[in-house]
């Protein structure tokens, strides 16, 4: 289904990407509420009350960033949270915060 190139991208262009959407918050949320769920698209799709056409392009970039991996499980192709790369991004957002705040107190 998606098969993204993972790049090094900045704290900066993390966060924009993670909160780039109200999609992408919900599945973040619903990943992070449930870290051991691995499903399809359709269904994490209907877990946050959306169409799978509504979720298709934010899943998409949360592949591409590294923080879900997909998986062929017999038929389906399914989609799960890669907690290492998960906690490697928030780590990179919480550095570039700081940063920021160094910054501003200047």
């Amino acid at each position: 289904m998606f098969r993204g190139e993972q790049t090094e991208v900045s704290g900066s262009e993390i966060l924009s990407t993670l909160l780039g959407s109200e999609v992408r918050g919900d599945l973040l949320v619903l990943f992070h509420r449930n870290p051991g769920l691995i499903d399809t698209v359709d269904g994490v799709a209907r877990r946050i009350g959306r169409t799978t056409v509504a979720v298709i392009s934010d899943v998409r970039e949360l592949l591409e960033l590294g923080v879900l991996k997909q998986k062929r499980i017999g038929a389906s192709e399914v989609v799960y949270l890669d907690r290492a790369k998960d906690r490697e991004l928030l780590q990179s957002v919480a550095n570039h915060l700081k940063t920021l705040r160094v910054g501003e107190e200047r």
